[in-house]
């Protein structure tokens, strides 16, 4: 047994305790009262394991946490962990089989609002920190930690946030490691170099002041749903399923021989199990699968509304017509100049049309081959043999804000298992990921001691 082992075995039960207190506080982001004492139960802790500097800055919404670890080795440049202290709401308390902010153990897995998303991934952040400090006396370099608490609700002003901290606490911040998400389908711990982007708009397509009937207007009135079918032609090739919106595609480069070989270690999208992919295309080789999960931008259409679905038939001509459309980009494709092509694209539609956009957050990619990015997968591997480098996370994290405001490398890292049902009912994550997280920071810690 290591020294490392042991220490977590001998504070297990401590660290469970605070999980559990942690995860009773309902910490939505409308529930203020919540949200401050989460804040409270998080900056005390801070201070009684660290001793540190500990600030609360207020935001336009929830409050950001900023704690400072010195070192006595200051030449060296700060790191700096990300996590977050919101949760979601519990929903239909009838789904949960447990009370959702009662922290229950069962099975193997803890169980409870936060508890994989993403309080019990900061707490593994915080406890790995305290063994390393526990067992060394001291850090090899400062470390900041920022816990922030609107990321449910797609952390508003972190951007802001970070701006203003980038000349002053946070200078001279170059690696980031963002705590937050799932391991892969196949239970293997994972290294994420990048993440796609997000734009997201709700197009309003208003023909009529109000429903008309189509025996009395048919043929001399618009329709709305018929003008937004030839929208989306302008938008998107459905046949060869590309996006015709000019300038789209600019700025994406080819995969390197290097990407190329991560994404063929990655475990097969075929296994069976939890895992099991019954969407998956066998036509589609394996590094075709994620090479579309993580290096090809996607059109999607989120749902559409109007007309009429009641009862029966009612013939009518809708007035208006509403629909939502997301695209994920990936590294090279730049928002704002996707945005402007849009608007100039669909300007003939303009006395009918209305754009709303819903979300916009650029990709970030850190790239393939640092000799950084090699100690880190090393140093998760101390604690997964199997854990994998995956180039690009599918989905989207505003680690842009990383790379514009501090020319930060960034590396996310989850400490939860796959099936944690984060964001619905029965939240869990299992004690093995919660214990090995808490290893993996250590790890994580122990690289800057050369």
């Amino acid at each position: 047994m290591t020294e490392s082992d042991q220490f977590v075995q001998q504070n297990q039960q401590q660290f469970l305790a605070i999980l559990k207190r942690l995860v009773s506080f309902q910490s939505v982001c409308v529930n203020k009262s919540q949200i401050e004492q989460t804040v409270t139960f998080l900056t005390q802790l801070l201070k009684k394991l660290f001793d540190c500097q500990v600030e609360i800055l207020e935001t336009a919404g929830s409050p950001v946490i900023l704690c400072q670890l010195d070192s006595f080795e200051n030449q060296k440049k700060p790191i700096l962990f990300y996590g977050h202290y919101d949760v979601m709401a519990a929903d239909d308390l009838k789904q949960w089989q447990t009370d959702p902010f009662k922290l229950t153990f069962k099975d193997g897995r803890l169980y409870g609002r936060g508890a994989g998303d993403n309080k019990g991934q900061l707490l593994a952040v915080i406890f790995g920190l305290y063994m390393f400090q526990q067992l060394h006396q001291n850090f090899p370099c400062p470390i900041k930690l920022i816990i922030e608490g609107e990321e449910e609700k797609g952390s508003p002003h972190l951007n802001q946030t970070v701006q203003q901290l980038a000349g002053n606490q946070l200078q001279n911040v170059k690696t980031v490691f963002v705590i937050d998400g799932s391991f892969n389908f196949a239970g293997q711990h994972v290294l994420r170099l990048g993440n796609r982007g997000l734009l997201g708009m709700e197009m309003t397509l208003k023909t009529n002041s109000t429903d008309l009937h189509s025996g009395n207007f048919g043929n001399i009135a618009a329709n709305p749903v018929l003008v937004l079918h030839q929208l989306l032609g302008k938008l998107y090739d459905f046949k060869q399923q590309r996006v015709l919106i000019p300038h789209f595609y600019e700025g994406i480069e080819p995969l390197t021989p290097a990407e190329l070989a991560l994404l063929a270690e990655l475990p097969s999208p075929k296994i069976s199990g939890k895992g099991q992919r019954d969407f998956f295309n066998s036509s589609v080789s394996q590094v075709d699968y994620y090479r579309k999960l993580m290096f090809e931008p996607t059109f999607n259409v989120n749902g559409i509304q109007g007309g009429f679905f009641g009862q029966g038939i009612k013939t009518i001509i809708p007035g208006q017509v509403k629909v939502r459309i997301d695209f994920r980009l990936v590294s090279g494709q730049k928002v704002v100049k996707i945005q402007k092509s849009i608007q100039q694209l669909l300007a003939p539609w303009n006395k009918i049309l209305t754009i709303k956009y819903l979300g916009a957050i650029p990709p970030y990619y850190a790239g393939v081959g640092s000799e950084l990015q090699r100690q880190v997968i090393q140093g998760i591997r101390q604690i997964d043999s199997q854990a994998v480098i995956e180039p690009v996370m599918p989905g989207t994290v505003p680690n842009y804000v990383w790379q514009d405001n501090l020319a930060a490398q960034v590396f996310t890292i989850p400490l939860a298992n796959f099936d944690q049902h984060n964001h619905a009912p029965n939240e869990n994550i299992s004690l093995t990921a919660f214990l090995q997280g808490i290893k993996i920071i250590y790890q994580l810690i122990k690289i800057y001691q050369v």
